[in-house]
């Protein structure tokens, strides 16, 4: 068989009140073909009878002799002519009989199954769709996705992928010359999330896997080390910590305490997360910092790690942020400091401190400060697994401070023979060589690594071998 299909240069469609019902089928059959996937329902197919003159009357038969002219149109893109017919069952007893609301199209010479003509005609396209295009396949095609059958890693993946599209940064604006950033309830997290900030709001579920993602951080993402507080003084590290726990996890239920008594579980795991883990439905969005990079001032940095050398005891405040913030931060696991800038401005601020700590050019000794400051660290932060400090005067500081905090690790470390002697019951304990005096280091641990630095008066007084002012300026040349 040999069809001959000629349109003139004005075929175009005819109008409704014309058209032949076995325009339906096909028009069934096109919108069908555009329900296989969001990529075949962002290729629109309008169907309409085009206008020709062998077209059959409005009312005529479908039968075995039944042809239609059609045009298939596509934004952007001339039309598409072709003749289509029913199908003609070859088969059984409907052998010769027409098969309702299948279709047929004249295509290479031959009639072929339309939705083979839509292949070659109408392809979809490769990549993604637009989300406006996503929405409307999925409220056309009557389906609902199953998201809660989906195994939990998959839904991290699709959560990933969502915030690995987000902005890197929290979005800033300027004023007035500076940049400043945009207030926000927890930029560390909002951040991360950026435009997908509501998932926080979709389910419990949901918000634990997005949470997780934020705080433990991925390869996959921007925020590939999780949550990581910056701060540049001590005042930006405070402010930080305080808006961070004003935002609950609320990632389990009854995570909101309800009476007294839940209000004290709440607290108890504040103070004393670590201990109490079971108690983790009250965690905070401060709960979930796993990395702090902190810089401090010459006086911040000797309030922080407690320094007692001296007379520098007595200025101590209780209630004053020290290091032991670090044990209400559970899944805490890196530690960087910045040591203060000895090349800085070196004189003393009363309205922030009670005691002198500069002696005065050209003998102010930032080296023996230093040294204060990370003495006391290496000892109170030796249970922290990754501690890192910068901003030493000399490579021969940095190699002083990490023999300091060998010291003080192997000072902490158990052997599995002792733990297991500890928990025998005939023993009830482990022997220990020699009498321990509790506060009192065993002078053979340090004496490779101390010397002796310390005046027994403030300020101190720099004796190095080679005045700190010279190391400092030495620098520059």
């Amino acid at each position: 068989m040999c069809l001959s299909i000629n349109f003139s240069p004005s075929a175009w469609q005819d109008p409704l009140s014309i058209q032949h019902s076995f325009i339906e089928y096909i028009c069934e059959a096109a919108y069908k073909y555009r329900l296989q996937s969001a990529a075949h329902y962002n290729i629109p197919i309008e169907v309409c009878q085009a206008t020709h003159a062998s077209n059959p009357d409005r009312l005529a038969d479908i039968d075995r002799d039944f042809m239609l002219y059609v045009g298939f149109y596509n934004f952007g893109t001339d039309p598409v002519f072709a003749v289509c017919r029913p199908k003609i069952a070859k088969r059984g007893r409907e052998k010769g009989k027409v098969m309702k609301g299948a279709v047929q199209v004249w295509s290479r010479n031959k009639f072929v199954p339309l939705v083979r003509f839509f292949e070659a005609e109408f392809p979809p396209l490769d990549g993604p769709v637009a989300d406006e295009i996503m929405y409307q396949w999925w409220h056309a095609n009557g389906d609902t996705f199953n998201w809660t059958s989906l195994p939990t890693e998959v839904k991290e993946r699709i959560l990933m992928f969502c915030m690995h599209r987000s902005p890197p940064l929290p979005v800033q604006k300027k004023s007035r010359g500076r940049v400043r950033h945009v207030k926000q309830g927890a930029p560390e997290i909002v951040g991360q999330l950026g435009k997908w900030a509501s998932l926080l709001t979709v389910s419990h579920q949901v918000r634990a896997i997005s949470l997780r993602l934020c705080f433990a951080g991925s390869r996959d993402l921007e925020f590939s080390n999780g949550l990581c507080i910056v701060a540049e003084s001590l005042f930006s590290f405070k402010r930080s910590i305080r808006r961070l726990d004003k935002h609950r996890q609320l990632t389990e239920v009854n995570s909101l305490p309800t009476d007294d008594k839940n209000w004290e579980l709440e607290q108890t795991y504040k103070s004393f997360p670590k201990l109490y883990p079971h108690l983790n439905r009250y965690a905070t969005f401060y709960h979930g910092i796993r990395k702090i990079y902190l810089q401090l001032s010459f006086i911040d940095g000797l309030y922080f790690f407690k320094v007692t050398a001296g007379s520098f005891a007595q200025h101590l405040k209780p209630r004053q942020l020290s290091y032991e913030v670090f044990e209400t931060i559970p899944h805490l696991n890196e530690l960087i400091f910045k040591l203060p800038d000895a090349t800085g401005y070196l004189e003393d601020d009363f309205r922030q401190q009670p005691v002198s700590i500069f002696y005065g050019e050209p003998f102010n000794c930032p080296r023996t400060l230093h040294r204060l400051i990370y003495e006391s660290a290496a000892k109170v932060l030796a249970p922290y697994k990754v501690v890192k400090f910068h901003g030493f005067m000399d490579e021969e500081e940095q190699v002083r401070f990490l023999k300091l905090r060998d010291v003080a690790k192997k000072s902490l470390r158990i052997t599995t023979e002792e733990l297991e002697e500890l928990y025998k019951e005939e023993m009830g304990g482990i022997e220990l060589g020699e009498s321990v005096v509790p506060g009192v280091e065993k002078e053979e641990l340090v004496k490779e690594v101390r010397d002796v630095i310390y005046d027994e008066f403030w300020p101190p007084k720099c004796r190095c071998e080679r005045l700190c002012r010279e190391v400092i300026h030495s620098s520059y040349d």
